[in-house]
């Protein structure tokens, strides 16, 4: 069943102009992928002589994030408009006038289901407090919340949700898309950070079919990166970070920050992608994501 009732299927445009064949298609793929990937490593062993949590090495990260930003855009538009002869719209990247009103409802679809999992964990005991001055407070989430969105969330939607998914839609359909990129995605994650067990193989895979399926509901990679910001963020801050004490069990961050709010979110998302597309602004229906 499609997921838009005004749907129509995106899926079946023609390949882009002057590219046809496999290895065309996975050049384009390898190409995107890897200079990501390198992007990505220049920029942990540019941070790595600090501890993550440090604010100088939160402010490297920020810095390199947002050179790494530009580069993945510049990189994602050369690929698009010279190779695949395709405007950035094609990819779900829009302008600002747009693109922030999907960023900010998927920074909402995530965060209001997991404030509302952590308020009741801390109002039946789970120790949940800030530690700490309220300036230092503030630098630190501020210098996460920026780190986490120039470093991780826009590079990585711009290339996943973005390229990678438009160059996927021209012989893939529906869920096969999703399910793709998102293997593609765990893939690119266990040979950068080496495989770490199933539990995190897991979340990468939930990551790529959560993030992936509000790009295609939505038409909308900032949609994606709003959401991919606000876990990425709240998660590292109180997972790694003195400033934020949580003392909740592993199933129950499982619950607050994984199960909750992406189930509650995504079909919120999904609920305003067809209530209410002017909150992503698509210039088109959104793809067929139907099971085929």
């Amino acid at each position: 069943m499609s997921t838009d009732r005004t749907n129509t299927n995106t899926n079946t445009k023609a390949s882009p102009a002057g590219v046809a064949g496999p290895v065309s298609f996975l050049a384009r793929l390898a190409i995107a992928v890897g200079l990501l990937a390198g992007g990505l490593l220049l920029l942990v062993a540019t941070a790595a002589d600090g501890e993550p949590t440090e604010v100088r090495t939160l402010a490297v990260r920020t810095l390199g994030g947002i050179a790494l930003s530009a580069a993945m855009f510049a990189l994602v538009a050369i690929l698009a408009r010279r190779v695949d002869r395709r405007p950035l719209s094609d990819l779900g990247i829009t302008g600002p006038r747009d693109g922030w009103r999907a960023f900010t409802t998927g920074v909402l679809a995530w965060l209001l289901p997991a404030a509302v999992v952590l308020a009741i964990l801390a109002l039946t005991g789970t120790t949940l407090a800030l530690r700490g001055s309220p300036g230092e407070v503030a630098t630190v989430i501020g210098l996460t919340a920026a780190a986490v969105l120039f470093s991780e969330a826009i590079p990585e939607e711009l290339v996943f949700r973005g390229y990678v998914t438009s160059v996927l839609e021209e012989r893939l359909r529906g869920w096969w898309i999703i399910l793709v990129q998102a293997t593609l995605f765990a893939a690119f994650a266990v040979v950068l950070r080496g495989f770490t067990g199933v539990a995190d193989l897991s979340l990468f895979v939930g990551m790529g079919i959560g993030l992936g399926y509000l790009r295609l509901v939505t038409g909308s990679v900032w949609t994606s990166v709003g959401f991919h910001a606000a876990f990425q963020t709240v998660s590292q801050l109180l997972l790694t970070h003195d400033v934020v004490e949580f003392g909740g069990s592993p199933a129950m961050t499982v619950l607050a920050l994984g199960i909750v709010p992406f189930a509650v979110g995504i079909t919120l998302v999904a609920a305003l992608a067809t209530t209410r597309p002017g909150l992503f602004r698509r210039r088109r229906a959104s793809a067929d994501v139907s099971a085929r």
